[in-house]
């Protein structure tokens, strides 16, 4: 940490400290009577000293609220799918390479989209597949990253997909019906996903999709963490992880939790408590 200051004597100093629990910088104004040629102070701390240090200042409230505030706030999906996947593979697998996304039932290219915060601001590279026509224009005109308009049901994934590694680190699934018969079409034999959120809509269909998507999935050895994701006190929901990438100290923090049916955002702040405890 550096403590630095460089003004006039007996005027106002304002001192940055950078890199306290992760922060880019917190400024503080102090006060001191070092003539300017001492007033640069070096000064290496651990983060309990830096801690108290702030604490002596009166800052402690201050950088509680920042060290909560999220630091990507840009996400875009309708139920925080996004922010989801993303503190599942950043915020816990410490992830820091490209990522790779299969995005089926797209929707808009920004707005509720579940993929563009990761094209976006992470470069990431990925295909969406949506039906609606029309939608091409639109979504040229804000990303880079392939769509396919076409039916997700007749779709050729094998083909779509052959250019990706063989682990991918997003699947999303969102058509509105008909999931069990999509999750057939995908070459799980093949590909493997980090994390997927499908869509079941048990507020509107029962258990017609919910089931079945989730017999598949246990059959390939993924994992449901956050079962029954509710969206204004409607089931709409199901987030997956595989175990294979947690290490099983996580994994069983991860499983240990009471996710069931919980708001989309309770379900995030439940997960955030993880995170800064890792």
């Amino acid at each position: 940490m550096i403590l630095s200051t460089n003004v006039s004597p007996f005027e106002p100093r304002l001192c940055c400290f950078e890199n306290i629990f992760g922060l880019q910088e917190i400024q503080i104004v102090v006060y001191s009577a070092l003539p300017m040629n001492q007033c640069t102070l070096e000064i290496k701390m651990t983060k309990i000293a830096a801690f108290l240090l702030c604490v002596i200042l009166g800052l402690s409230q201050r950088l509680e609220a920042l060290n909560n505030a999220d630091p990507h706030p840009q996400y875009h999906s309708q139920a925080l799918q996004d922010q989801f996947v993303h503190m599942m593979l950043y915020g816990l697998l410490g992830k820091q390479d490209q990522g790779y996304y299969l995005e089926i039932g797209a929707g808009e290219p920004i707005c509720i989209n579940n993929s563009y915060f990761f094209e976006k601001n992470l470069g990431w590279k990925g295909v969406s597949v949506d039906i609606s026509e029309g939608l091409s224009q639109r979504w040229y005109a804000a990303r880079n990253n392939l769509l396919l308009t076409e039916d997700a049901l007749l779709s050729d994934y094998r083909t779509m997909l052959q250019s990706f590694p063989t682990v991918i680190d997003y699947l999303s699934l969102d058509i509105d019906a008909q999931y069990v018969d999509l999750l057939k079409k995908i070459p799980f034999d093949r590909y493997i996903f980090k994390v997927i959120t499908i869509e079941h809509d048990f507020y509107r269909y029962g258990d017609i999709y919910r089931e079945g998507e989730r017999e598949i999935l246990r059959s390939l050895g993924y994992h449901l963490l956050f079962s029954d994701v509710s969206f204004s006190g409607s089931s709409f929901e199901d987030w997956w992880i595989h175990p294979s990438f947690f290490p099983p100290s996580l994994f069983e923090i991860l499983i240990s939790l009471d996710l069931k049916g919980k708001d989309y955002q309770e379900g995030i702040r439940l997960l955030q408590d993880v995170m800064v405890s890792q």
